[in-house]
């Protein structure tokens, strides 16, 4: 029979601390062989001998140090195998946006019980995988959600293994079809939720560019009008058309947030520092649009009204945020001043081409194939 064991603690905090120091680090394998060699002597002799207890202790206070606090656990009594779930409080926060408080990690040795039932290694591997992912991209409850899931899948194949006296395939692949729709589930969550959580980082990477483009732009601006006489509206428009555009583009992906995320797509698989870093630049790319597009205007090259003197900052603020928000926007008048500059016009569209059935009329005045004059 497999057994649940519950986290063993050392007799004192200090012995713990000298055992692990003497041993050195310590891996979940170690642990695992530490234990069976533990639970066989406890089989045996009804009790382990004080130099194994103290071996496991010191094994396990190595490895809780390490990876974190032993969440769950399940030990195999057949030979040294097991699957863990642990806990690690993170005490360091690598920027204010970073939201990792809590590390969870999945573990697991089950070569020696699963040798004769590859299946059932194939799909342990495959939880494996998916952990991975889950661990990489998710964070918070929707990461100990997804591991404890996959753990308990693992931890239900592994009994399975321990409840069976001798391999039965039928029930076997009855099994690994049945956890593997398990693990399909699983999956499909995962992906809801990596949807959202990178939607929700490449916000947080939007914001922190925003926040610093319009500070950054805002004091400039402010340096430029003190230093010179240039200052003044001209520092207001482009401290205003460069805030709208990035103010514009954090808009436009919010609002197609909003309507439950189906317009606005990420990859989120691709990381989570590059998905942030992906949106710090839309912001900028707002803000380029949103100036260039105050120039082309204030250049007067599009035939437009000019806007009166009371209301020149409300007229460039629209439209630079206009610009920020809607790219269809922006291309279309780009595309308009790129015509009256080159004198190009708009190509009409061309007549469909005739059937291929149809022959050109001949030129040396011989009927035609088929007949008509």
């Amino acid at each position: 029979m497999a057994t649940i064991a519950a986290r063993a603690r050392a007799h004192s905090p200090a012995e713990a601390e000298q055992a692990a120091e003497q041993m050195g680090a310590s891996s979940f394998s170690d642990l695992v062989r530490a234990h069976f060699r533990r639970e066989q002597e406890r089989q045996a002799n009804g009790t382990a001998s004080d130099q194994v207890e103290e071996a496991y202790r010191a094994r396990l206070a190595e490895f809780e140090r390490e990876e974190g606090e032993l969440s769950s656990v399940y030990w195999s009594t057949r030979n040294a195998s097991a699957v863990a779930l642990t806990v690690k409080m993170s005490h360091e926060r690598r920027h204010p946006f970073d939201e990792t408080e809590i590390e969870v990690r999945l573990h697991r040795v089950t070569d020696w019980v699963t040798k004769n039932a590859e299946p059932i290694a194939d799909l342990l591997h495959e939880c494996d995988l998916l952990a991975i992912r889950a661990g990489e991209i998710l964070r918070g409850t929707s990461e100990r959600i997804a591991l404890q899931w996959i753990y308990s899948v693992q931890e239900h194949m592994l009994g399975f293994i321990e409840r069976t006296d001798r391999r039965d395939t039928a029930k076997e692949r009855e099994l690994v079809a049945s956890q593997r729709r398990e693990l399909s589930r699983i999956e499909q969550y995962y992906l809801g939720a990596g949807a959202k959580t990178g939607r929700i980082v490449y916000v947080s990477g939007m914001l922190t560019g925003a926040a610093f483009l319009v500070t950054a732009c805002a004091l400039v601006s402010v340096g430029l009008a003190l230093a010179s006489d240039y200052g003044g509206q001209m520092a207001q428009l482009l401290v205003l058309c460069t805030g709208a555009g990035a103010v514009g583009a954090l808009v436009s992906v919010l609002a197609r947030m909003g309507t439950g995320g189906g317009q606005f797509k990420v990859d989120f698989e691709v990381g989570r520092p590059l998905l942030r870093r992906l949106g710090l630049y839309k912001p900028f790319v707002g803000a380029i649009f949103g100036v260039a597009l105050y120039f082309l205007l204030a250049s007067g090259l599009l035939p437009t009204q000019a806007p009166s003197e009371a209301g020149r900052l409300y007229y460039y603020g629209i439209i630079a945020f206009f610009a920020g928000f809607s790219e269809r926007f922006t291309s279309v008048t780009f595309g308009q001043a790129e015509q009256l500059i080159t004198g190009a016009s708009p190509q009409p569209p061309t007549d469909d081409p005739p059937p291929a059935n149809d022959q050109p009329p001949p030129t040396d005045g011989t009927p035609p194939a088929n007949g008509t004059p």
